[in-house]
């Protein structure tokens, strides 16, 4: 039945209606529902609605990180630009590996797995301002490297085009 309404998925409607056969089975109601069949399919569907958003925000993510380092979107690029954004993309992780391990934990943290300051602070014990303070310098040292980068790759295409 949720396979006939929302597709193959993702999510895999054959785990959704396990979690909500789980659910169901978990909840303390102080009276069982009139028609359980209607009341676990929408839980199934509430299920299915939320990994929807969560997929949502996970694409969001990543288009707000492609657009930080200047990249395009996956969906607009050529094959040209796919491979330079691949490039580019490898020296982001270079940079990111550089960093040091703090710096790393919080921009993956904030970045990657889009958890809140706040949800960092609960995680780690760090303040607010601590978190605040070693983003900024990790985003910065991944703009400066990038920059650089990206500098070079300006200059080699300008000697490319001398020699040509």
């Amino acid at each position: 039945m949720l396979r006939a309404k929302f597709g193959n998925g993702p999510p895999d409607p054959e785990d959704i209606a396990q979690q909500a056969f789980m659910r169901y089975a978990e909840a303390e109601l102080a009276q069982p529902p009139d028609n359980p069949k209607a009341f676990v399919y929408t839980i199934a569907r509430n299920l299915i609605i939320d990994a929807h958003r969560v997929q949502s925000r996970q694409e969001q993510l990543i288009d707000d990180i492609f657009a930080e380092v200047g990249m395009l979107p996956l969906n607009e690029s050529s094959a040209e630009s796919c491979l330079l954004e691949g490039e580019r993309m490898q020296m982001v992780e270079r940079a990111v590996a550089s960093l040091p391990a703090k710096q790393q934990e919080l921009i993956v943290a904030s970045r990657l797995r889009g958890e809140t300051y706040q949800q960092i602070a609960a995680r780690t014990g760090y303040s607010l301002g601590d978190i605040s303070r070693n983003i900024e310098r990790a985003h910065t040292a991944i703009q400066t490297m990038l920059q650089a980068w990206e500098d070079g790759q300006q200059q080699s295409m300008v000697q490319q085009r001398e020699y040509l």
